[in-house]
């Protein structure tokens, strides 16, 4: 039985609503095909989506793939959305948390080869754990390769220095 409304018309769903929404659901599969064999694991999907998932993966970009990745949406709406979508956000907050902590890092860098003796008096404030001398000595090499022109070989070494010492600091939060 239908839905009417007051006037006893007909209530239909929103085309441009439905259109969207399935454009969402479509690239969540494209999503869900692009993640490894393992993450996909993790989703809790019915092991028919899988396997279509698993296929479609393997197929390059065609209209064979396009109508399995249409299948697959179809299987999709039949599964658990919001846990779904709640598994790509701690994912993805948890990617861009990274990213975050990274940049922290590269600013650390770029600041203790630029500005010198201030930003190691900083960073040994901030971390006083730290090796002191084979900090200054990695700030020396990381400015004599950056005013020769040389590849950035100390100054990469400088960075896996400070990502270990942020890793085993409780501070590196304040990054």
């Amino acid at each position: 039985m239908r839905e009417v409304d007051e006037d006893g018309l007909a209530i239909r769903p929103n085309k441009t609503q439905l259109k969207r929404e399935r454009a969402r659901l479509q690239q969540l599969v494209v999503d869900i095909i692009n993640l490894g064999e393992g993450e996909r694991a993790k989703l809790g999907l019915d092991d028919q989506f899988l396997a279509g998932a698993r296929r479609a993966s393997a197929m390059k970009a065609s209209s064979g793939r396009n109508r399995e990745i249409k299948y697959l949406t179809k299987l999709l709406q039949k599964q658990d959305l919001e846990s779904i979508g709640k598994w790509f956000d701690s994912r993805n907050s948890k990617h861009s948390e990274e990213n975050r902590h990274f940049h922290a890092l590269e600013k650390w860098r770029d600041r203790l080869v630029s500005q010198g003796d201030a930003a190691l008096q900083q960073y040994l404030e901030a971390f006083p754990h730290t090796d002191r001398q084979q900090i200054r000595s990695l700030i020396r090499s990381a400015v004599r390769e950056k005013d020769t022109g040389k590849p950035a070989g100390a100054g990469k070494k400088l960075f896996r220095i400070l990502r270990e010492n942020a890793a085993e600091s409780p501070e590196s939060a304040n990054l």
